[in-house]
């Protein structure tokens, strides 16, 4: 079957990608996945990093078409499989960290399924940090700002924010190019995330709104995931929960003590009054947007909404 390659010994290729930089928690994450099950089964993971196979678009094509068999992909990619995931993404969801761990925790089966109908196993979903508007200038306002060409939050902000910025879709391929030639001066991103994909040394200012929790998640396809064992499976389960959680957990750190560090070096915008008031009532009109687009979405975050409402009223 063209899905699985199996050489001598029986030993079974399993092919997957993701964009997360070298040498990053969420590569670690994978490698310590790839070092577990080579090592105590007939299983040989090839691993597939940064650009090599694409934007996350080509990923998720890849993967259909049976090229790779698994992925660490955002929340921009899993949506191309099962949307309810944006849910999760929009503005003004998550107050904070905790928040999004219990609704994650409760919900996740639920989310598995969504997955599932549609012919994949979701093995893990974890947070990557609250996202901010980063800037080359010391005034961001009315700059060239990135958005993820493809990517529906991105689609949506850029059609709203396009009051207080110049808007610039591109692949996320091309956004430190972008960035170091001054085709863009802003970029949306986590704190950790800034860091890891080598834009920091750029940046001179943030603005202080968080506007969402950006999340991702591993997933692959369940033809290949159905032809492992009983128990294979269960312990695959396991490696992603253990080590997504635990990435998770260092990237949590690493997003807060950036914020600290880096943060206090840069320009921190919260002014004017006017531009600020005018950035928020965008990103409500982003979010009432994704939910009014998405039937799929609008039900999920209808899910996410309860969970929170109970967590609210305990606390």
């Amino acid at each position: 079957m063209y899905l699985l390659s199996f050489l001598f010994l029986s030993t079974l290729t399993v092919k997957i990608a993701s964009m997360a930089p070298e040498g990053s928690y969420w590569y670690n994450l994978v490698k310590n996945m790839e070092r577990a099950l080579s090592r105590d089964h007939q299983i040989r993971v090839i691993l597939y990093w940064g650009n090599s196979m694409g934007d996350e678009a080509d990923i998720v094509r890849k993967i259909r078409i049976g090229q790779l068999q698994a992925a660490g992909l955002t929340s921009h990619g899993l949506e191309m499989i099962a949307p309810e995931i944006r849910a999760y993404d929009i503005p003004f969801v998550f107050e904070s960290y905790e928040e999004f761990f219990s609704v994650r925790d409760t919900l996740f089966p639920e989310l598995q399924k969504r997955f599932e109908e549609r012919g994949y196993k979701l093995l893990s979903h974890f947070a990557i940090g609250f996202i901010y508007i980063f800037s080359r200038k010391e005034n961001p306002w009315n700059s060239n700002l990135w958005v993820w060409a493809g990517d529906a939050l991105s689609e949506a902000r850029g059609k709203e924010m396009r009051e207080l910025f110049k808007i610039v879709p591109l692949q996320l391929s091309d956004v430190l190019q972008a960035l170091t030639t001054g085709m863009i001066d802003s970029v949306s991103n986590g704190w950790y995330t800034l860091q890891a994909l080598q834009l920091a040394n750029h940046i001179r200012s943030y603005i202080d709104m968080p506007q969402f929790l950006y999340t991702a998640g591993m997933i692959m396809r369940k033809d290949v995931w159905d032809n492992f064992s009983d128990n294979l499976r269960k312990e695959m389960q396991q490696l992603a929960l253990k080590y997504s959680l635990e990435a998770e957990r260092e990237v949590v750190k690493l997003n807060l003590n950036a914020q600290q560090n880096f943060g206090s070096r840069i320009k921190r915008v919260s002014g004017p009054d006017e531009n600020m008031q005018k950035l928020k009532a965008a990103l409500h009109r982003v979010k009432r947007r994704i939910l009014d687009e998405n039937p799929r979405v609008k039900e999920f975050h209808t899910l996410i909404e309860g969970e929170l409402a109970k967590i609210r009223k305990q606390n």
